[in-house]
């Protein structure tokens, strides 16, 4: 699939013309090639979007620009290349996911929750003068920590706030040390009166090789003899999967009547452990049935392949799950572990995507369901993390050179049973106009509410317990919404938002 360069015969007469008009004896700069290591990741992303990626006819023309012979930039054309829409997304790029990185094993500890890291995630936000106009210098709040991190270890919680980073106030040259960082000395800071100010006080951290257990909350609420379980899943890894139902026995044994899934902070993950959720959550009868859960939609090479190999795009329900993941094997019974709820709450934000999605897509037309907060963020589409083992055969090309190489990207779109995905702007059954699925009962997370996750209070959950029939007293609320001039967003670090990763092996190059 090599592409072959393009002489323009005016370009040449155009470059002779000027180089007569100086001295002849001087020679044009010689244009920097690529490496051969580079060379041969050019070629491994064209063979990837050619072969799997979800818009690779779409793309197609613009496939010249990763020329093995003068691309020395892979990595960045192929941010630049990537499916763009002005049908779909008004602003450009509808791939916002796809990226090819030389160093996939820390990409894919990152989805895995693995690496060094302090065990929290932050929001960020910037400080404004009395005109509103932003001063540079940021604060950062944090949304939760992780168990058995440096940061509960050092008693931080969710609602701190940080304002200097080692005795530096905090700006956009410094706060991704908050990340990046071996060890780091934050100042804390306090929210009164709407604004944030110096508490004096410092907290120093560590940082570690830990895993960052996505299951954050469980709990039971009693609403007049009516049971609500509660659980907070931050991550579809594939450590989880074992886990999940135990919690889920548990609501079983507790004979909770509805469930709360809070997927405020959960950017995705793998298809596997979204499957196995579904399966603990949908109707015992459909799960039995083995009913479809999702259906996938693919280019038209992979279409054609799948069919020639007998391949079923669609994904069921089951009770027993089992895959092997860059040699390691998973393994999930869920058989005894669904509660059979009859309607379940998710909790939404932006922040929520991918296989987050996807639950709830898949789960619409068999549940009773309600969604709170935040529009979803809008990833209708899976990915595959795949390096050039997965997809040449190693008896007809030598792919030693990139073994480290790695490309995440777009294979399908999922959609429900009957084909329909509302987190696609182009699907009949969307509302809005913009990526992601609406809410029925609007909300915002807010960490400077006093309150911490799981506790009834807390604005988000309280939101989701009022709608699922729980009175509270006259007069009980959490606390507003911080004021304008703490805008917040949150801090992206590792895998982007919207991570869903697919499982199915894919055929390879031959």
């Amino acid at each position: 699939m090599k592409t072959s360069r393009i002489i323009i015969p005016a370009l040449i007469c155009a470059l002779a013309a000027l180089a007569s008009c100086g001295d002849r004896n001087q020679k044009m700069p010689d244009r920097p090639k690529p490496t051969p290591t580079i060379s041969k990741a050019d070629q491994f992303a064209i063979d990837m979007f050619s072969s799997y990626y979800l818009w690779s006819e779409e793309i197609s023309p613009s496939l010249g620009r990763l020329d093995p012979d003068t691309c020395c930039s892979p990595a960045e054309v192929v941010k630049e290349i990537r499916y763009k829409s002005n049908v779909v997304n008004k602003t450009g790029y509808v791939d916002r996911w796809t990226v090819l990185t030389d160093d996939l094993e820390s990409f894919t500890n990152s989805v895995q929750g693995l690496g060094v890291s302090y065990g929290y995630e932050l929001s960020g936000g910037v400080f404004v003068d009395a005109s509103g106009k932003r001063t540079g210098e940021y604060f950062l709040i944090v949304d939760y920590v992780c168990k058995g991190s440096p940061a509960e270890s050092a008693g931080l919680k969710r609602g701190d706030i940080f304002i200097t980073i080692n005795g530096k106030v905090i700006t956009a040259d410094n706060y991704n040390d908050v990340f990046n960082s071996a060890s780091i000395t934050l100042g804390l800071g306090v929210y009164e009166g709407g604004s944030i100010k110096n508490s004096g006080n410092t907290v120093s951290l560590t940082a570690v090789q830990m895993y960052e257990d996505p299951i954050l909350v469980n709990k039971v609420f009693d609403l007049g003899g009516k049971k609500v379980g509660y659980l907070m899943y931050n991550s579809f890894d594939l450590k989880s999967v074992e886990a999940l139902p135990a919690f889920f026995k548990d609501f079983k044994a507790q004979g909770i009547d509805e469930l709360i899934m809070d997927f405020r902070y959960n950017g995705g993950g793998y298809a596997f452990t979204e499957c196995a959720l579904a399966s603990m959550i949908a109707p015992p009868s459909v799960v039995s049935s083995k009913s479809v859960f999702q259906t996938e939609i693919y280019n038209s090479w992979l279409t054609q392949a799948w069919k020639d190999q007998n391949v079923d795009t669609k994904t069921y329900f089951a009770t027993s799950f089992s895959a092997n993941v860059n040699g390691t094997n998973y393994k999930a019974d869920v058989s005894d572990a669904n509660p059979s709820v009859s309607k379940v709450y998710f909790i939404t934000t932006g922040n929520t995507a991918s296989a987050s999605e996807g639950v709830i897509v898949g789960l619409g037309p068999y549940m009773d369901m309600t969604l709170v907060g935040e529009r979803t963020y809008g990833k209708y589409c899976a990915g595959y993390m795949i390096g050039p083992g997965d997809l040449y055969d190693s008896k007809k090309y030598d792919f030693t050179l990139i073994d480290d190489w790695g490309m995440y990207v777009m294979v399908s779109t999922f959609a429900d049973k009957d084909g329909h995905n509302r987190s696609n702007p182009a699907d009949p059954t969307h509302e809005g106009g913009t990526p992601g699925i609406a809410v029925d009962i609007q909300c915002s997370d807010n960490p400077l509410d006093g309150y911490q996750l799981g506790d009834e209070n807390e604005t988000m959950l309280k939101v989701a317990l009022t709608a699922a029939g729980k009175v509270y007293p006259a007069g009980t609320r959490s606390v507003e919404t911080p004021a304008p001039k703490l805008e917040t967003r949150r801090l992206e670090h590792g895998m982007p938002t919207g991570t869903l990763i697919g499982t199915r092996e894919l055929p390879k190059l031959r």
